[in-house]
């Protein structure tokens, strides 16, 4: 009977105190009135909860309110300066890098090509990251969470990336105990395809109402990910999702290969093609299709051009269509961008004709980097679940205290202390 007792309000404290502190992570510095009304909880409850976690050094003073009837009342902020994450997207030419914190804020931005950093995937990353931190006013060792997007499909079980043949330094065995390596023992570092993350970035903020949601890239090369119903579909060994390998009719060959492929047909070498053949000069496969776009009803070819490319991609789609059956089809990747409504109301038209599945396609919504986007998402969640584990232990030695009176009062950090000194 006691322990029950003794679990309820070690309970109640755990949540309110996760609920406090998300307030804060979500708004940024809150008073207590602020918090009352955000949360429903009592002010008496509220007061109970910022001494709380003031005192395990969580939250800090962060000025006064203005501007309000009555006296000034205080205003109260998580503790973050202590506690980074790394979002990063590599490319065969260079890697970018954010610092972000718990807030979702970008502290600092690098961008840098191959030749501008050393040589091997852990070296360039450490090197990245410790720019980015320095830029930021801040240290490498406060950086917690690494989150990486790729060109490539990361295999969890055999600790390496495949089907990357344009990045070799980062296809070698055991990448992430390498990448690991080069930073303290609690960094945790992510490695995911670049179209999962940037999927990640395009479902940001919906609801997760069991739908399925696929974003097919069209770019140099293609993929597709996968969103069922909030969990992102990856496959057995990550490779869910490679589908430029679909193979297609020898009709519709256009590359003259021994075994056409999807690839073939919609990668970036044969919408340049494409789009050559139809009177449309331009350097790269989005650039032609922008082009298109925004001469369509002047160029004879444009129309003609978004048509076929449409036509192609709807065939791919159809096999993909059949088995996942998708509410939506996003359009992503320089070139699904670069088309916008045009291409995707194209290829909804062209779909329709060759699948009896219904599945409406969608342009991207997400400007900038998607991937480095969706790395952030992900760096910047597990940043909050690292503050709100913080809150727990803080809410369990809490109710430890009122258990064991004879128990020392204990500090409570977050998961890297402010106090100790960092490098």
């Amino acid at each position: 009977m006691a322990r029950t007792s003794a679990a309820r309000p070690a309970l109640l404290r755990t949540l309110n105190d996760r609920t406090v502190l998300a307030v804060m992570l979500d708004r940024g510095p809150s008073s207590r009135a602020d918090i009352a009304e955000t949360t429903g909880l009592s002010k008496p409850t509220v007061t109970e909860v910022l001494v709380r976690l003031e005192d395990a050094g969580l939250i800090v003073d962060a000025g006064e309110t203005f501007g309000r009837r009555g006296p000034n009342g205080r205003l109260y902020d998580v503790l973050l300066g202590h506690l980074h994450g790394a979002a990063l997207t590599v490319t065969p030419s260079r890697i970018t890098c954010d610092l972000t914190d718990a807030h979702g804020t970008v502290m600092s931005s690098v961008s840098r090509t191959r030749a501008q950093l050393p040589r091997g995937a852990a070296a360039a990353t450490r090197a990245l990251i410790t720019e980015a931190a320095g830029i930021a006013g801040t240290k490498v060792k406060t950086v917690r969470e690494i989150v990486i997007a790729l060109p490539g499909s990361y295999d969890p079980m055999q600790d390496r990336v495949r089907y990357a043949d344009r990045i070799p330094d980062w296809t070698v065995p055991d990448i992430v105990a390498s990448l690991s390596a080069s930073f303290d023992d609690d960094v945790v570092v992510t490695l995911d395809n670049d179209v999962n993350l940037a999927l990640v970035a395009e479902r940001h903020g919906a609801a997760d109402d069991g739908s399925v949601t696929s974003l097919l890239w069209l770019a140099a090369g293609i993929g597709l990910a996968t969103d069922m119903g909030g969990t992102l579909y990856r496959g057995v060994a990550g490779g869910a999702g490679e589908v430029g390998y679909i193979p297609v009719p020898a009709t519709v060959n256009e590359a003259r290969s021994a075994r056409p492929d999807f690839q073939d047909l919609v990668g970036g070498a044969a919408v340049l093609r494409l789009a050559r053949e139809r009177g449309i000069s331009a350097r790269t496969p989005d650039a032609a299709v922008s082009g298109a776009v925004a001469g369509q009803h002047g160029h004879p070819g444009a129309s003609t051009f978004l048509d076929e490319l449409a036509s192609r991609i709807a065939l791919g789609l159809t096999v993909i269509v059949a088995v996942l059956d998708p509410g939506v089809v996003i359009l992503g990747g320089a070139v699904g961008r670069a088309g916008g409504r045009a291409l995707a109301s194209r290829t909804t038209k062209a779909l329709c004709a060759t699948s009896r599945l219904a599945c409406t396609v969608v342009p991207s919504e997400v400007s900038g980097d998607p991937a480095l986007a969706g790395a952030r998402t992900i760096a910047t969640e597990r940043l909050r679940d690292l503050v709100l584990a913080a809150g727990d232990r803080t809410a369990r030695i809490s109710i430890d205290r009122l258990t064991n009176p004879a128990r020392p009062a204990t500090r409570i950090p977050m998961p890297r202390t402010a106090n100790k000194e960092v490098y």
